[in-house]
């Protein structure tokens, strides 16, 4: 996020691979919630390992909450293994949030999003309605100067394309009236017909256009003609309770169980937005590329589904969801390592850490809100934790707290 794009939404490309580990097993606090059943050693186990968070959690947030602007935590951990999710949360009424926080309150899971819409993708092709190497052009002959982009290249990251909320313009526009509806169309039109964009397939750049490419597919595509209606769909198929994507404003039901949400970038153009919360504005602006809300214990839910389980995809396409690239050199990367430790997939991003080993991830940013979730294959352990502030990186302190919080995470996991 060393550009406007990756500092509101989605992280720069060194705080996705190096710091999201750290910013994700992060958060809970004072309440908590646990689903499914449990035998009573995974209880006793469950309640411990909530009081350590607990503990950890509160001193997180009185050391931390005011310089990050920072009133509302939320956690989950999934061992798997018949171990019942356990939900944690915090939150205070310090910036304004008058509404007590549960382990059902939603907040927005910014770039998480993009798995969402890679898998909508992927079922279409599974039904032989596209093809992910096929140029662009095929489905979409309103962007000639695009037509020899793949889906592929716009979904990890090599089309080149930049990213429409990088531009000053768009920056003004929005801090102008953020309550706006803007068409997915209006926004890649944005930058549109950018063509002096690297070779597609040449180097890894981070781009939500490319997402609202993919988005504007599906919708032209799909039975529903509506892309809105096929995310709908997968969250059904999931088993999901609590998670709502919007192309505009969320209607009161939902709206209303969002918390608060505070910017506290430095943006130029976004300065009128500092210290206010956002949460109740227009998410018109990422869609496709991240404008679900939902909840930890969800998203948890998600990414299980998503990286272990057999039915949210055929074979061929989550192989395809999970091939991935070096996000140093966008050539095809089998497995990251030490010297290439991150791969960009579909949505989904595989890294290597030399203490924790190799784990999926995705770290989420919109203008007030981060969310994280992490999932360990070698052990089945799922973590997702959101944030309801979005500061400077330089104030983001999770990464500390993650030092703390993941041995007491590990402590209670099954054992073998």
């Amino acid at each position: 996020m060393l550009s406007t794009s990756q500092s509101r939404m989605l992280s720069t490309k060194r705080y996705l691979v190096t710091r999201v580990l750290s910013a994700a097993l992060l958060t809970c606090a004072f309440g908590a919630g646990c689903t499914g059943p449990a035998s009573k050693t995974a209880a006793t186990e469950n309640a411990q390992l909530v009081s350590a968070l607990q503990d950890q959690l509160a001193a997180y947030l009185r050391t931390r909450g005011a310089k990050e602007h920072l009133s509302s935590l939320s956690l989950a951990v999934s061992y798997g293994e018949g171990r019942p999710t356990i939900a944690v949360t915090s939150g205070t009424t310090t910036f304004g949030g008058s509404t007590k926080v549960t382990p059902a309150s939603l907040y927005q899971i910014g770039s998480n999003t993009k798995a969402f819409t890679a898998v909508a993708v992927l079922r279409l092709e599974a039904r032989g309605k596209l093809s992910i190497d096929a140029p662009i052009g095929k489905y979409l002959p309103q962007y000639p100067a695009y037509a020899k982009l793949t889906l592929r290249q716009v979904l990890n990251m090599t089309s080149g394309l930049e990213s429409y909320d990088n531009l000053p313009s768009w920056e003004t526009s929005y801090a102008s009236n953020p309550m706006a509806y803007v068409t997915a169309d209006a926004l890649i039109r944005k930058i549109y017909p950018q063509v002096k964009f690297a070779p597609p397939g040449s180097q890894y750049h981070y781009s939500n256009t490319g997402y609202l490419i993919a988005q504007e597919v599906v919708a032209k595509l799909s039975d529903s003609r509506s892309f809105a209606a096929e995310i709908a769909r997968i969250v059904r198929s999931v088993g999901l309770k609590h998670t709502f994507y919007t192309s505009h404003l969320y209607p009161p039901g939902v709206a209303r169980n969002v918390v608060a949400g505070y910017y506290e970038q430095a943006d130029p153009g976004l300065k009128p937005l500092r210290g206010r919360d956002v949460s109740g504005y227009s998410l018109s602006w990422a869609q496709g590329a991240g404008s679900i809300v939902s909840t930890p214990a969800d998203l948890v839910a998600w990414a299980r589904a998503l990286y272990a389980g057999t039915t949210l995809l055929p074979a061929k396409q989550k192989s395809e969801l999970m091939s991935l690239i070096s996000m140093k050199t966008a050539k095809p990367l089998a497995e990251p390592t030490a010297t290439d430790p991150s791969g960009f997939g579909l949505g989904v991003v595989k890294r290597y850490d030399p203490k924790v080993g190799t784990f999926w991830f995705y770290q989420g940013e919109t203008l007030g809100f981060r969310a994280s979730h992490l999932y360990f294959p070698d052990s089945g352990l799922v973590v997702a934790v959101f944030a309801n502030s979005r500061p400077v990186e330089a104030e983001s302190h999770m990464p500390q707290l993650f030092a703390q919080l993941y041995p007491t995470i590990e402590r209670y996991a099954p054992k073998n």
